[in-house]
């Protein structure tokens, strides 16, 4: 394990709420957890641990969301960075095509798969409302569903951002027209002065060897994943994929994948989930009082064993160094 202060960051897709599973419809722009998200961002922020909001546009323009930015704006400067986050169904300009129909297919909820021109529209316009109403304008991105496309990169540029943060590592959303990490692991890299940096993911296994194969190696993930033979291996080795996220993953899945990237030499972590989750009924991951209580137990018991036991910072995104 490297002798460095390994960082993480804690990057909350601040979004309106809308059913999962229910479609894209750009009347799904509703925000309510406004004062739930201000408290349980209150508790990080008290124990040293400050808070990258990464916003789309129904945020933003909601009651609730512009209250939850003057709260940590006038009480917390220095301790929250304004993020973007783009859902292309609910941000404007919309096209000609879009203006007519309410609901977006699964390839347009993508803002990768965007024209180059739509694409720069929707982040040029998410960008100068963020920047109006925080006063920050913001320099990290991370794409709704994780889409970023061939233009992103270029249009990144364009508009002043200096990191993203959209890749999902050994995962392939091309079955649903998204874009495909699978051969993505950890590695954070930089182009044009752009730099990419993974939301945390890790393959673990019962067998440390393999374990390590499959995280230096990420295309092999999926393509274990292809075979019958590979697979049933791969169940005895006990081999699984787990995110750096309280939603679907317990505590100590999170450990595990912390120490796991430790050993591999990883030293930024990407710490992530969804502000909805932070009410009851909005998420899959929260559907109960005692699903919330747990998802912010496992929440916080985290960021203090990191500190604690691993003797990290926290820190926000933009301060990530390379």
């Amino acid at each position: 394990m490297s002798s460095a202060c390994p960082s993480l960051a804690i990057v909350i897709h601040t979004e309106e709420e809308f059913a999962w599973n229910g479609g894209f419809y750009r009347s799904n722009n509703q925000v309510t957890h406004g004062k739930e998200l201000t408290a349980l961002c209150e508790r990080f922020i008290a124990m040293d641990a400050p808070v990258t909001f990464a916003l789309d546009y129904a945020f933003v323009d909601s009651e609730e969301g512009k209250k939850v930015i003057e709260h940590f704006n006038a009480n917390h400067q220095g301790k929250v960075e304004f993020a973007t986050h783009l859902h292309p169904w609910v941000s404007p300009p919309f096209d000609e095509d879009e203006s007519e129909k309410e609901e977006v297919s699964n390839f347009e909820s993508y803002p990768g798969n965007l024209s180059k021109e739509l694409e720069y529209q929707k982040l040029s316009a998410l960008t100068d409302k963020i920047t109006h109403v925080s006063g920050q304008k913001p320099t990290t991105y991370l794409a709704g569903r994780y889409g970023i496309g061939k233009n992103t990169h270029e249009t990144l540029l364009g508009l002043g951002y200096r990191l993203d943060v959209s890749i999902s590592p050994f995962t392939n959303f091309s079955h649903q027209q998204g874009p495909d990490f699978s051969h993505c692991n950890n590695d954070v890299s930089t182009t044009d002065g752009l730099c990419y940096i993974p939301h945390t993911t890790a393959v673990l296994s019962r067998i440390p060897l393999v374990a390590n194969l499959f995280n230096n190696n990420p295309h092999w993930f999926e393509k274990g994943l292809q075979s019958p033979l590979t697979r049933l291996l791969m169940k005895v080795a006990r081999v699984k994929k787990q995110r750096l996220s309280p939603e679907g993953f317990a505590l100590n899945d999170m450990k595990r994948v912390i120490r796991n990237q430790l050993k591999l030499g990883q030293q930024s972590f990407v710490f992530s989930f969804h502000s909805p989750s932070v009410k009851v009924g909005l998420t899959p991951y929260t559907q109960t009082a005692e699903a919330l209580s747990q998802f912010e137990h496992d929440t916080l018991a985290l960021l203090s064993w990191f500190k604690e036991e691993c003797q990290g910072k926290i820190i926000l995104a933009k301060d990530i160094r390379v």
